[in-house]
């Protein structure tokens, strides 16, 4: 009765272990709060079905196939990796529970009853622990939901957890084996000195423990790492949009400017994305540097005088020369900006954007002259952007024009003044991305 219950024990700790891990240590998402639940007690009910019919070992099994599903279930791509990537589950359990419940006892040669108050009493502690969790663990859990939502595992934290667990299942199973092998000729009084596997036994169990807690806490580290990051560039574009509007609030005519200009950026480069379109370049870290940096393509507008800036009729030429520096002056901004701020992927891009977002696909744009895919992709887009919301925006010295009418200059200029296939993914994007701001466009073709 007594080996059941353990065996009940020590089954239902690798399951509620295992769905810890999945979620705390490789990050795995939940499903909906509310499935995410029913999905728990099917599991633990799938279990405990499986242990009273076939056993522990066939319950572990279904223990551990159900938290795999899990994976798959709470995933929104690759949802069939989630059973591969579960694979180091079962060592990095084992790591954790096999030192910690069999070595002890072999160490200190206790007795077979002793043993088994000893593994009752740690099964105690851990039901204590995972009841303590759930009911006052919540404002922790809320925490860590929200800061690492958009956390995953680097490629070399995997690389150590699939390293950590299949030594670990190894170790374990080989270690289980050596003790049930030595324990059979070794009574409870002999001294622990006189057993030939005890100082591999314990340096070996005691070194497993240390590294997998070692590498848990690595990963648990680097979550905590990612929060900050994410609060300091939330700050941080928090920062730069805040300057882009003080720069745009010198303009009478571009009100909201940035914003619009911003959201038809993610527009035309989801939907390039979408198509297949400079897909070596357009990186989920590429992407989002864009977002960051698209208010400061015209960041260079601070140096340029009120009468140039706010002229309510057409530029002379001589005006029209000293509107066309914003462009270098807002690369010499960001320039020196990056200088101050070290290297970063969003500067790097805005003074891309800042410089050539008014160079011409056929090289006949300024400041510089340059053509085709020469010019950076984030200056190509915003290109793009930035000239069809002058067009549909009323200005001081012109009227607001209609989505059709600005829609078909855009697709005229198509091949001369912008890249063709920003404009195709522009035309076939930005009314179909669903963003507040662009969900009121509708270019008809």
């Amino acid at each position: 009765m007594e080996i059941k219950i353990l065996e009940i024990l020590e089954t239902a700790t690798i399951a509620v272990s295992g769905f810890l891990i999945k979620k705390y240590v490789f990050l795995e998402p939940d499903m909906e709060t509310k499935r995410q639940h029913i999905f728990y007690g099917i599991s633990f009910l799938l279990t405990g079905i499986m242990f009273v019919a076939f056993g522990k070992d066939d319950a572990t099994m279904a223990a551990l196939f159900m938290i795999g599903l899990n994976i798959c279930l709470g995933r929104k791509k690759e949802r069939l990796r989630g059973l591969v990537s579960m694979i180091p589950f079962p060592g990095i359990i084992n790591g954790l529970l096999v030192p910690v419940l069999l070595v002890p006892p072999y160490l200190i040669a206790l007795s077979a009853q002793q043993t088994k108050i000893y593994q009752f009493v740690l099964y105690g502690i851990l039901i204590v622990l995972f009841i303590l969790f759930y009911v006052k663990g919540q404002n922790w859990r809320s925490w860590f939901h929200e800061n690492t939502k958009h956390r995953s595992l680097r490629r070399s934290e995997k690389y150590l957890l699939w390293a950590v667990g299949i030594l670990m299942l190894l170790f374990s199973n080989n270690m289980a084996m050596q003790i049930a092998a030595d324990g059979e000729s070794v009574r409870a009084t002999d001294s622990m000195y006189g057993r030939g596997l005890t100082s591999f036994i314990g340096i070996s169990s005691i070194s497993a423990f240390v590294m997998t807690i070692t590498i848990i806490v690595l990963i648990m580290q680097g979550n905590k790492r990612s929060f900050y990051h994410e609060q300091v560039s939330s700050m941080q574009s928090g920062i730069i949009t805040f300057m882009a509007e003080v720069v745009e609030n010198r303009d009478d005519n571009t009100g909201g400017h940035i914003r619009r200009t911003a959201e038809y950026v993610v527009c035309i480069a989801k939907e390039l994305k979408r198509q297949g379109k400079y897909s070596d370049i357009l990186t989920d870290r590429y992407m989002s540097d864009m977002v960051v940096a698209a208010p400061l393509h015209d960041i260079g507008k601070i140096h340029l005088p009120d009468a140039v800036l706010n002229k309510p009729g057409k530029l002379t030429e001589e005006e029209f020369e000293i509107m066309k520096t914003h462009t270098t002056a807002g690369e010499e901004l960001l320039t020196h900006a990056k200088e101050e701020l070290g290297e970063s992927g969003y500067l790097n891009t805005a003074v891309e954007m800042a410089a050539y977002h008014h160079e011409w696909w056929n090289g006949k744009g300024y400041p510089y002259g340059i053509k085709g895919e020469e010019i950076p992709l984030c200056a190509r887009i915003m290109a793009v952007a930035d000239v069809f919301d002058a067009l549909i925006s009323k200005r001081c010295y012109k009227n607001a024009m209609p989505l059709e009418k600005a829609c078909m200059i855009i697709r005229e200029k198509s091949g001369t003044h912008f890249d063709p296939a920003v404009v195709e993914a522009f035309l076939a994007g930005v009314h179909s991305c669903g963003r507040s701001e662009c969900d009121s466009i509708r270019c008809v073709d």
